[in-house]
């Protein structure tokens, strides 16, 4: 059913001021060179760009082009930026559009106090279901998603909840550089991990976007909402979508901070519509827990890839913390050996003690203050010296008080 609304009255809201609103147009596809592209022009004031998201031609009769659910969410949190309402001009999703406005919007303001409370102002509201019937989980390689892939994939136990598809996401996550540089990088890390889904059996798509740069924005604040915009744009596949978050349960909160990632297990069940389900998976875990099970997953050894570098080829760098930090835990846990493919071990025992270092630098970190933990449990030499700085470390600062 599609339910019109007045956009000037929704929900109590009064008029919205013509000069200070981001308009959305209705979606439409184009299916050309052997690519299928879902399409918004999004204005704002005399400013006019495109928004889009493009899969190869075979998929294109999976995006939902009847409703503007992916491009909302893809936008809210540059819109609210911004301090200008949403005017979308097409259908949205009737209990997308009152979880994002009565619950996700007061969320978001909350945790970055900087953002507007703005209005989302559709030409009407649908309850039409979009009839998707797959299930999908993105896949880049790391830590998160690899638990993913282990809970809903491999130790799955029940067929309707069991991922079908894996998505690899262009949402503003590879490199910092110029878009074509991105780019490149985004389909070399698409190159490093495809073969891991044919090897398993589970189809992969590449999803290419300019979502990441047609308002840029930092992505470590928004790219909960981006990466979940490709699902929702992608409805007449999906019904349910898992998110692999990065944080436990212990460790997210509604409170002013910079990180969008500890808000998953609250926020993203928001994102959900009549007939599709966001669901944040992971959070059951620590850092240091699903370290140790992805370790006892073989394909891992030859696929991990935990790099925020762009390095040329896309593998791990182990010079960015991400890299330096797993690596570390990987030993700690006594299987560091087992990744001979994917990261320089040699390099890496020469820079293991700076790795110590690091973490006890920044032991105020939630995920370092995991490696800690586990560190000064160890009963190797070199953990024993590092536990013995920490506490050292804890007397000072006791000292100090």
């Amino acid at each position: 059913m599609v339910i019109n609304t007045s956009r000037y009255n929704m929900g109590g809201h009064t008029q919205f001021s013509a000069g200070k609103a981001m308009k959305v147009s209705r979606p439409s596809l184009v299916v050309q060179n052997g690519k299928a592209r879902l399409v918004s022009r999004i204005r704002c004031g005399n400013d006019l760009r495109e928004l889009w998201y493009e899969v190869p031609e075979t998929y294109a009769d999976w995006f939902a082009a009847d409703r503007c659910d992916g491009f909302v969410v893809g936008l809210l949190l540059q819109a609210m930026g911004r301090g200008e309402d949403m005017v979308v001009d097409g259908p949205v999703s009737s209990h997308l559009w009152h979880s994002l406005s009565h619950f996700y919007i007061p969320m978001l303001k909350q945790a970055f106090p900087s953002l507007h409370p703005i209005k989302i102002l559709p030409e009407s509201l649908t309850t039409e279901p979009a009839g998707g019937r797959g299930v999908a989980t993105g896949f880049s390689g790391g830590i998160d998603s690899f638990t993913a892939v282990i809970q809903h994939l491999v130790r799955e136990t029940c067929p309707d909840h069991r991922v079908t598809h894996f998505l690899f996401h262009n949402s503003g996550g590879h490199g910092h550089g110029g878009p074509e540089d991105d780019c490149r990088l985004f389909w070399k890390r698409f190159e490093r991990v495809r073969p891991f889904a044919a090897e398993v059996g589970i189809p992969m798509i590449a999803v290419d976007s300019n979502i990441g740069r047609v308002f840029p924005v930092h992505y470590g604040k928004v790219h909960s909402a981006l990466n979940a915009s490709v699902p929702l744009v992608l409805q007449q596949q999906f019904r349910r979508y898992y998110y692999a978050s990065g944080q436990k349960y212990a460790d997210c909160r509604v409170v002013p901070g910079k990180a969008i990632a500890r808000l998953d297990p609250l926020a993203l069940h928001l994102l959900s519509t009549e007939s599709f389900t966001c669901v944040s998976t992971g959070c059951q875990w620590s850092r240091v827990e699903k370290i140790r099970l992805v370790s006892t997953f073989e394909p891992s050894y030859r696929y991990l890839n935990v790099c925020i570098s762009a390095t040329p080829n896309g593998a791990n760098c182990l010079d960015c913390r991400k890299c330096r930090r797993t690596l570390l835990t990987l030993d700690l846990l006594g299987c560091a050996h087992l990744y001979g493919k994917v990261f320089d071990l040699e390099r890496y025992r020469s820079i293991r003690a700076r790795c110590v270092c690091k973490v006890l630098l920044h032991h105020k970190r939630p995920y370092d203050a995991e490696v800690i933990e586990l560190l000064t449990t160890n009963s190797g030499p070199l953990w024993r010296a590092a536990g013995a700085v920490r506490a050292g470390m804890k007397r000072l600062a006791v000292w100090r008080n």
